[in-house]
């Protein structure tokens, strides 16, 4: 199935529950969360069987057993929009409430819109530093009120896949400062398939995902927590290396040969 096909599908599928949207609106307008989270996470579940079927794609995912039942910050490495997203959403669709950290252009997509604002989204403008501040403080505040949230540090998808970009603190500070649990979460492949398909379409397979054991920060020292992000950053780039070996060092080279 193309791309342009799945979106279309995918606009269907949430286009055809806008009554139940509807009423979703109105349970968190009322402030009756539980009863909200009963109604979407089912539709959540279904969305993402669905997601799976239109991409023709499988997760085998290790150490789930390492996500703690509290909340937590998940973070990820990010090769791509679409499939991180996806991918991301079957992982942590159990781990409910969990909302994700997203750029703001996917918060005006008609449709798109109003469910990720149920599913907690937070939307940030990257170019604009003041408003990434403003992110972050809703995002703290959703850890607060027992939601997790999921962070993409890399700030955007890798230019230079697999090669993996360096780290933005904005995920470490809103744990630390809410002594959360962070979990990282390593993406293996979502780019070979995003690679694999130049005419559009994808041709199935399946993407690999770990996640690795949480980071605790309610006793973490200063010094620790200074080190936190490449601390992280190196433990996820060592999971990328040795899934990928020889092609991941060969990226990583052209990336230093281009900057020269």
């Amino acid at each position: 199935m193309g791309k342009l096909s799945i979106i279309a599908n995918a606009a269907w599928f949430l286009s055809s529950r806008l009554p139940a949207l509807k009423k979703l609106e109105k349970l968190k307008s009322e402030g009756r969360q539980q009863e909200k989270y009963q109604m979407l996470n089912p539709m959540v579940n279904e969305l993402c069987e669905k997601g799976l079927k239109w991409t023709n794609l499988t997760l085998e995912i290790e150490g789930q057993e390492n996500i703690p039942d509290e909340t937590v910050v998940f973070v990820a490495n990010h090769q791509s929009g679409i499939l991180d997203a996806l991918v991301m959403l079957c992982l942590v669709k159990d781990h409910r409430p969990c909302g994700f950290l997203m750029k703001e252009s996917l918060g005006k997509i008609p449709l798109v819109s109003g469910w990720t604002k149920m599913i907690d989204c937070v939307f940030v403008d990257r170019e604009n530093p003041r408003d990434a501040v403003r992110a972050l403080n809703e995002a703290s505040d959703q850890l607060k009120n027992g939601i997790s949230m999921v962070i993409f540090p890399e700030g955007t998808r890798t230019k230079n896949y697999p090669v993996l970009s360096p780290f933005k603190h904005g995920a470490f500070k809103i744990a630390q400062k809410n002594k959360t649990p962070i979990v990282p979460v390593v993406i293996y492949d979502t780019g070979i398939h995003m690679e694999s398909a130049p005419d559009g379409k994808w041709n199935g397979g399946t993407v690999h995902m770990k996640v690795l054991p949480p980071v605790h920060t309610e006793s973490m020292s200063r010094s620790e927590y200074k080190t936190l992000a490449d601390t992280l950053h190196d433990r996820i780039e060592q999971e990328l290396i040795a899934f990928h070996g020889a092609a991941y060092q060969k990226a990583e080279t052209s990336a230093s040969s281009a900057e020269e």
